[in-house]
């Protein structure tokens, strides 16, 4: 099936009681989305059910089965819309936080706490496995790190597996996300890549083995493996033995670093037996912990340690490609105030008034609104020019230093050398490299148990409520004329878009040409607000032609387009971050005369589509 998971909810939507406030992630079958009821927040989860099948009711199921601290807990469930059910919807606990690596990216962690963090994955994963379940997709995006306590949370069971569950996967190995696989199933993925009926079944010794590549990158910054390819990659997890932690960062205690290399021997017999094994030597390494665990892990950046110089690059995007060095975390400086002068001396100096901003490459679509004020300026007699350059702001601080591989997975392990490049590189959610099947339970069936039943207040977007000002402005006999609609409003992007854009060679503030329909034929067609799909005409970066971008249109003076998913002609999908321009440069379509309507509109069909780090 083409195209995203179609739960694309804006602030405001009601969901059986649940009111939307903004999206939280995406993965290729389901939406997170923050939402309110009876004054509590809820992290509210979409399960598109033609595409994940019983994989909706065994999450369910499983998280059902665990209760405890370390766990996202489950609040309900239920099918909507409940006349005709297209979403199983699961209500969790919110986790007011960030995901693990952006927590250690900002809080440059001491040993101590990340061993603490580790130390809460180790507990749920053995609570996961008392109960028979395997989590099946361990990595960073999935561990979300509590802001009031710092307790560490595992989260998004969707692939996971249980004892007793019965067979969905299609292909040789389970769903999971491909950097994060053990030896044992890319060996078994090798030994059986002729055998059609052969399934690879991942089980606790997977767990860990990921949880070891999470731990070495929260210890050094670094993936313990490196490659030329996606098939070189393979090829040192399978043959190549890491540097210790202790050895690629010595602040790391060597009792640590040696719990982490137990994680990441190449088979389970040698690695550690059990999470709960991994739980008691987590615990006496932190019982003979001294002051060296309470040194940050990683050096403080600072903004003239940067070893290079260059044109349009932030210094720390430079340091931090530097593979040898300690990687630097943590909270930025402020800049050092200028030596003060007296007024008279700073008046003679003074040239006309600049403004003056730096801004970071990726924001330069940020230059229209300074543009528009340079103008009004102009426009109104000022004096002094506008200038301007760009405004500065922390890069995003992810330490990934091995690019994923761009490789199938049997290509993988078939060809360590000459791998056929695809875009199932991305390591964001984990794909599923299968056809879901039916639901055995029929959702009319189920009751929207489980849920609060009395609907929380209607809330309306600022969107939502300009469109109802103006419409109420136009049923008044005062109002001077029909009313502009605004264009929308800014918006921020997907969770994970920009990076998965980049891994794929998309770059921000390029463009690249898609179409409505696969129509050879150029034409006007009529287009209404809501979900939309287009296809990309050529290849742009690593992403293939014909890969289908889905997102929303919101239809006013022009036809607006916010892109957020990709879905490749192979069936990989990844987060996106595009916005739909018109052949002749300006954000949004023209409409096409014959539609006045304020929900629908006549478009050409070709466009543009430009990468960006946020909506305007």
């Amino acid at each position: 099936m083409r195209g995203p998971p179609p739960a694309v909810l804006s602030a405001g939507a009601q969901v059986l009681g649940y009111t939307v406030e903004r999206q939280l992630g995406q993965g290729g079958f389901g939406t997170v989305y923050l939402a309110h009821c009876e004054g509590q927040r809820f992290a509210l989860k979409l399960l598109h059910l033609p595409r994940v099948g019983e994989r909706a009711e065994r999450e369910i199921s499983i998280l059902t089965r665990l209760h405890f601290p370390n766990v996202v807990r489950i609040l309900g469930h239920g099918y909507w819309p409940v006349a005709q059910p297209q979403f199983a919807v699961i209500a969790m606990e919110y986790v007011e936080g960030r995901q693990l690596d952006a927590w250690a990216d900002a809080e440059n962690p001491t040993a101590r706490q990340a061993a603490r963090v580790l130390l809460g994955m180790a507990r749920a994963l053995a609570a996961a496995h008392a109960e028979g379940v395997v989590h099946r997709d361990v990595k960073e995006a999935n561990v979300m790190v509590r802001a009031s306590d710092g307790l560490a949370k595992l989260v998004d069971f969707g692939i996971g597996d249980y004892t007793g569950a019965r067979e969905l996967t299609a292909d040789i190995l389970p769903p999971g996300t491909v950097d994060y696989r053990s030896p044992e199933a890319w060996r078994f993925l090798r030994a059986h890549l002729e055998a059609r009926d052969a399934r690879y079944t991942a089980g606790p010794a997977d767990d860990l083995w990921a949880l070891g590549l999470v731990s070495y990158r929260l210890l050094t910054g670094r993936f313990p493996f490196d490659g030329e390819d996606g098939a070189s990659l393979t090829e040192a997890i399978l043959s190549s033995a890491p540097t210790p932690p202790h050895e690629e960062n010595e602040r790391v205690p060597r009792a640590l670093s040696d719990v982490c290399m137990q994680l990441l021997e190449k088979t389970p017999e040698a690695r550690t037996p059990s999470a709960q094994a991994l739980c008691e030597s987590l615990e006496q390494a932190l019982r003979g912990a001294d002051a060296t665990w309470d040194v940050p892990l990683c050096d403080a950046y600072d903004e003239d340690s940067a070893t290079t110089e260059g044109e349009d690059i932030d210094s720390f995007e430079q340091w931090r490609h530097q593979p040898r060095h300690r990687p630097r975390r943590g909270k930025r400086r402020p800049p050092k105030p200028a030596p003060a002068k007296d007024a008279d001396a700073a008046a003679s100096e003074m040239p006309p008034p600049v403004t003056t901003v730096r801004v970071a490459p990726e924001k330069r679509g940020a230059f229209r609104a300074w543009a528009v004020l340079a103008v009004m300026l102009v426009l109104a007699g000022a004096a002094w020019g506008l200038g301007m350059s760009r405004i500065a702001r922390p890069a995003p601080t992810r330490q990934e230093v091995a690019p994923s591989g761009k490789s199938s997975q049997a290509g993988r392990a078939a060809a360590p050398t000459g791998p056929e490049a695809t875009a199932a590189a991305v390591a964001l959610p984990a794909t599923l490299q299968e056809v879901s099947a039916t639901v055995t339970t029929q959702p009319k069936e189920t009751q929207p148990l489980q849920l609060p039943s009395k609907p929380a207040k209607k809330g309306m977007s600022v969107m939502a409520r300009a469109v109802g000002t103006a419409a109420a402005c136009t049923a008044l006999t005062a109002c001077p004329g029909p009313q502009v609609l605004p264009a929308p409003s800014p918006e921020p992007c997907p969770v994970g878009a920009v990076k998965a854009m980049a891994k794929l060679n998309v770059t921000t503030g390029r463009k690249a040409t898609v179409v409505f329909d696969d129509d050879d034929r150029p034409k006007v067609i009529s287009v209404r607000e809501g979900p939309t799909q287009l296809i990309l005409a050529g290849p742009w970066g690593d992403m293939p032609s014909n890969t289908v971008l889905s997102g929303r249109l919101i239809v006013r003076e022009r036809v607006y387009g916010r892109l957020t998913w990709a879905t490749t002609p192979k069936g990989d999908s990844f987060p996106v971050c595009m916005e739909v321009f018109a052949e002749e440069g300006d954000r949004g379509m023209a409409r096409e005369p014959g539609d006045d309507s304020p929900s629908s509109a006549r478009i050409f069909t070709s466009a543009r589509v430009k990468a960006v780090s946020e909506f305007e």
